[in-house]
This record gives structure tokens, sequence and C-alpha cells, in this order.
């Protein structure tokens, strides 16, 4: 029986040996194979698109460990959320065939649900305002049928009304797969082969399937404490629904790519919808379109989004004005293909390249005491939920659990400060980031005009001084 490895040593070697030293003379691959070990990554595809033409694809390090089976062009990954933007067009596909309203009730298409349900709409699902649950309260490991996936979202508490706030949901993808189900008679990923896969030339994007003979299927990683292990096992529900259980190639991406460059599939106006900012009370709008973030860097416009499932992270960023895309799909739960995606485009076009970041002067200490007592009582388990608003009580006990696990092992902050503030959508959001013994992470927090927590996110950036991301 061969020994558990440390992460560092093993996928250091692994990474090394994957890439030839003859490749070593760009800028491009001396950072990523850097960052590989850095984030010990064992494999990445990289495309690099530019006017909807594929100019790089190239694979780094190992598809598949245990094997020492390298990474192509062609190796298929596992999509996690940027998934989602292939279900907006599937429906919007189905809009223009009449079958489904925008603005229609979900209630028209699954007449079981709850009458406080009434109000979400088919646009409400794509652009994330319906109020749903992040996710399913069931269980990964458990095979369920639609109606039962149904029933247990049906059960679970609404965060807000409809259209009044953006709040990130896997369940709004989730439930508009059962729908496009239902108005078109395909599962959503066979709609998607006959009327997205098929006619862009996506040769080998496909629905996963863990018990099909799938050719250049990579492995996923997790990393479990230093030991890298192979991804738990999820039941065939949960690796099925339409918030992105799909795989691709990076080859795959580039002719989606092409696709939305040349506005093939759909009318020049569902392509114009899929591009606009949701729209929130009192003429406030939120930087998410249908399957898309967006946002803007150096005054250029910008959609991008990410992804992450099962020991797969993917990455993929627009910049509009500079027709260059960047996607990168890697095999593992601890990279940062975010901030990889965005310094390589940097590479590319150097008025992409973004400075370091810095605090902001004069801050009031008031707000980084205020932050500092939330990540100490969430790392101790005892954030108030009085503390917040428009979230369930149980969105809100999976939310801490998460950012529970990710601060209790790095003690207290040694130091924060503010890096930014802005409005987004309804709530004024600030930007921390606190400084650890061995890390450093960034919380976005947007507080309501009554002056509670209406959304937080907590990550980990590569330094104190990192780049900031839109």
């Amino acid at each position: 029986m061969m020994p558990a490895l440390g992460k560092a040593g093993m996928l250091a070697a692994l990474v090394a040996g994957a890439i030839p030293a003859t490749v070593m003379a760009d800028p491009v691959d001396d950072y990523v194979q850097a960052e590989m070990t850095r984030h010990h990554v064992p494999g990445l595809a990289l495309a690099i698109m530019r006017h909807g033409q594929l100019v790089r694809a190239q694979g780094y390090g190992y598809a598949n460990i245990e094997h020492s089976v390298p990474v192509h062009p062609d190796t298929l990954f596992k999509s996690g959320a940027i998934g989602m933007q292939f279900t907006a067009v599937a429906a919007m596909l189905l809009v223009e065939d009449g079958k489904l309203g925008l603005d229609t009730s979900i209630r028209a298409y699954l007449p079981q649900a709850p009458r406080s349900w009434a109000p979400i709409t088919i646009r409400n699902l794509l652009n994330h305002t319906s109020g749903l649950p992040a996710t399913p309260n069931g269980e990964f490991r458990t095979d369920y049928t639609d109606d039962q996936l149904l029933a247990i979202i049906y059960k679970q508490d609404l965060n807000f009304p409809a259209g009044a706030r953006w709040r990130f949901s896997y369940s709004d993808y989730i439930v508009l797969g059962f729908i496009i189900r239902r108005v078109s008679g395909d599962f959503y990923a066979d709609l998607l082969r006959k009327r997205v896969f098929d006619p862009l030339g996506m040769r080998t994007a496909r629905a996963i399937d863990e018990r099909a003979i799938i050719p250049n299927r990579a492995a996923g990683y997790e990393l479990s404490g230093t030991t890298l292990r192979n991804a738990d096992w999820v039941s065939p529900t949960a690796n099925s629904t339409a918030d992105g259980s799909l795989y691709l190639s990076v080859l795959d991406y580039a002719r989606w790519e092409a696709g939305i460059v040349g506005q093939r599939l759909l009318k020049p106006e569902s392509w114009a919808l899929i591009r606009q900012p949701a729209t929130l009370p009192d003429a406030r709008t939120y930087p998410y379109g249908f399957g898309w973030f967006l946002g803007t860097n150096a005054g250029r416009e910008m959609w991008w989004h990410s992804g992450s499932w099962q020991g797969f992270k993917t990455f993929v960023v627009r910049y509009l004005g500079d027709d260059l895309t960047v996607a990168i799909f890697e095999n593992d739960d601890g990279g940062d293909p975010d901030a990889m995606a965005r310094h390589i485009a940097g590479l590319v076009v150097p008025e992409l390249a973004a400075g370091p970041a810095t605090p902001v002067a004069g801050a009031n200490p008031g707000d980084t005491d205020r932050i500092r007592a939330l990540l100490l009582n969430i790392a101790a388990g005892r954030a108030p939920y009085a503390d917040f608003a428009f979230v369930s009580k149980q969105d809100f006990t999976d939310m801490m659990a998460d950012y529970r696990a990710q601060l209790s092992p790095l003690g207290p902050p040694r130091e924060i400060a503010l890096f930014g503030q802005s409005e987004i959508g309804t709530d004024q959001v600030r930007r921390f980031r606190a400084r650890y013994d061995d890390a450093v992470v960034e919380i976005r927090i947007g507080y309501t005009p009554t002056g509670k927590i209406g959304s937080l996110d907590v990550s980990p950036v590569e330094a104190w001084t990192a780049p900031a991301v839109n």
C-alpha cells in the first residue's frame, strides 16, 4: 500500500513532472506553473480567445494522478456553476419558442408549488431575484425524483419576496431545469445537446454521468488537511441538476465563446436580455444577467462566472471591449482560477492588468471593530441571526457553517482594514480584508438601509495587496 503523501510535496512533483522545461518559455506558462505549485493544483486547462477565435488551448499537470494521465485541451472537467449560462440559453430558446414566458409565474409550470411562489417568475430564476433558498435542504448522497427534490425545496422558507433583492441561488437553476423538462419534454442537458452543443460543434460537452465510459474525463480532487483525496461520492441526482452538472473541455468552451460572439442560437434581442442587469425596487439594479455576473474593468464591459463542484473549480471572464476571453478549468477544490484568469488577461492585454489593492485612508475604526467582532463570532459559532436580514434561518445556518469551517482554524485576525465601498443593488457594500498569521481573507458585507447585514461573502485572497476583484 502506498503511503499518503503531503499535498505540497506530491503536487509540486506532479506539476513539475507534467510540464516539460521546454514549455517554460513565456510569461503565461511561467505564471501558470508557479500558481499551480503554490496552490497545489493537480491539473488545469487554459483557453484564451480573441474576437471569438481560440488563440491558445493548453493543459497543465494531471487529469488523473493515480494513472499519471496529463491534462490536454480536450480533457473534460465538471463545470460547476458556469453551467448556468448554458441553462439560461436553453430557457431563452424556449422563450423564443413561446413555451416559456419571462414574466410568467412559475406556478403556471409548477402548480403544486406553494402559493408564496406565485410572484416568482422565470426572469427571477434566471437572474437570482426569486428569494428561493441557496440550495435544497436534501442529502447529496440520496437519489430523488424531480418531484421529490421539488417537494424538499417547496418546504423551505423564502429569503425575501420575489424581485426585492438579489441573492445567488443554486435552487433557482435547479427549479428552472425541472420547468425546462416539463415544457419541452426533454431533460435539460438533452435539450442543450440538440439545440446548443451539436449546432456549435461542442463535440464532447455533455451531462455528467459517473457510470458512463467517457473518454478524457478528469478526476476531481479535494484536500483533506494535508492529504490529497478523491472527491466524495454524490448521488446521480446531485450530478444531474441544471445549476451546472455538465462535463466541458476548454475546446468545447471555445466553440461556445464563438457562438456568443457570433450571436448564434438566439435572436439579438434575447442576447440583449442575457446581458441586462437584474432590476430591483426603486429603479435600482444588480450586476447579474442571465447566468453571468456583469462588471467593468478599466472602464471596459466584463462578464464573468465561477464554478465549484465535487473536486473541480472553473472560471471564465469575458472582456467585451477587448474581445478577450480567458477560461480556466481545474480538478481541485483549493486553487484560485478567478485570480489566475484575470492575471493572464493582463498578460495578454496589459491595460487589463490590475494594480495592488490598498486600504482606504481615514476609515472609521468602529467599522473595523465591528468586522473583527463578526469574524470572531462566526469562528466561534455564535454569530447572531438577529444582525442579518433577508436570509432564511436555514440559509443563514448553512452559510455560517461554511464560514466557520474557513475561519476557525485561522485564530484571531491580526489586522483588519477597509479596502473599498460602493452601492450595489439595495445595499451599501464595504470590502474589508483581515490578515491572519498564515492567511488573508476578504470580507464583502452589504448593509441594508436599516443597518442590518443583507449580504456577506468571506473568501481567501492571495495577499494583503492582491488586486481587487469586481
